[in-house]
């Protein structure tokens, strides 16, 4: 028995001596760089550098939770709230002491604008068309009653229950048209939503749809413009030609940032049908370049492609979300049954303190 635990003892004086000669770890590294709040969204990491994002501007009192290579220490402490308004350097040491790393830690802020299509209603006076709660989204359902004197079935803009996500999303349907003593030949009429504001204009169409709205500066600047869509063009494109041989209908998916007058004149001015994507005032652009069917949902991704420098000293800015089963749908082309189907739509900025 003496013998046994001879043995014994012996191999755990030879474990304690593994352990104990075992070398401490070399590495000085972040592993991991998180902030505690409902506004982190993420983060990403070079070899010397971390990148937070944040859903608010607010970056004077953030707690970073931070994980770092087995052994080591880092300064400042993980969980110690820090004021990120400006860089913050934090410096690793290894656990044998021999090797240190910095890090310069900054925050980015990323704010935006959702829109998933749930809340509907109605407007009108005498006759109703539907519309969105929200009442920045307008369509053209309103020229459609008033060409119809509201003999109309179905309204080429509405809610659909065939949703990417919730009970409700936007479809928007090429309709056919018409002789109306109000406007005239009409051959479709396009399903359209956008940001902004209607007012019918019988001798010229195109310049009925008033799009975007004021986009101040404290909602950051548009970065890109998310959202999941599905669109069936419809059999034969024409237009108040005829028919237009060998041509698909397309949809419309697009965003634009403008400049106006700073001030209440402002408010007054729009890009309309006729300029949206052509004026000189357009400072940004997000559109859609896959216009082609697609069965099923499919996400989008645009980034805002920038022409212009903005200057709020200068000016105001607005900004247009538009959407149309037909793209020449402002000029009466499109393609009866064309349906698009939009969806869980989001505008991604960021911080003008960033820029």
């Amino acid at each position: 028995m003496k013998y046994i635990l001879i043995l014994l003892s012996l191999g755990t004086l030879f474990l304690t001596s593994c352990i104990k000669d075992e070398p401490l770890y070399r590495e000085a590294d972040i592993v991991s760089f998180t902030i505690k709040s409902d506004d982190y969204i993420s983060s990403s990491m070079t070899e010397d550098r971390v990148q937070l994002v944040l859903s608010a501007a607010d970056k004077t009192n953030l707690i970073p939770e931070i994980e770092v290579s087995p052994g080591a220490t880092i300064s400042p402490a993980s969980g110690v709230a820090q004021d990120f308004t400006n860089d913050v350097v934090y410096t690793v040491v290894s656990e044998d002491g021999n090797y240190s790393k910095r890090y310069t830690v900054s925050v980015t802020s990323r704010m935006g604008f959702k829109y998933d299509f749930e809340n509907w209603t109605e407007e009108g006076a005498y006759w109703k068309y539907p519309a969105m709660s929200d009442p920045a989204w307008k369509s053209a359902n309103q020229g459609v009653m008033t060409a119809k004197a509201g003999n109309v079935t179905e309204y080429p803009t509405r809610s659909t229950i065939d949703a990417y996500r919730g009970k409700y999303a936007a479809l928007l349907e090429t309709q056919v048209g018409g002789n109306f003593f109000v406007v005239g030949y009409v051959p479709v009429f396009s399903g359209s939503l956008f940001r902004g504001d209607f007012k019918l204009q019988m001798s010229n169409p195109a310049k009925s749809p008033l799009f975007g709205q004021i986009h101040p500066k404290e909602d950051g600047k548009p970065l890109k413009m998310t959202g999941y869509y599905k669109y069936t063009p419809g059999e034969k494109l024409i237009n108040k030609q005829g028919e237009v041989a060998g041509q698909m209908d397309e949809c419309s998916i697009y965003a634009v940032l403008y400049k106006v007058t700073k001030g209440a004149e402002g408010q007054k001015e729009y890009l309309d049908g006729t300029n949206i994507l052509t004026s000189d005032k357009v400072v940004a652009t997000a559109i859609l370049e896959d216009r082609t069917a697609k069965k099923e949902y499919t996400k989008f991704e645009l980034p805002f492609i920038y022409k212009g420098d903005i200057d709020y000293s200068q000016n105001d800015y607005k900004l247009a979300i538009v959407f149309a089963s037909s793209k020449n749908g402002d000029f009466y082309e499109g393609a009866v049954g064309s349906t698009l189907i939009v969806d869980e739509v989001e505008v991604e900025c960021e911080s003008f303190d960033e820029n």
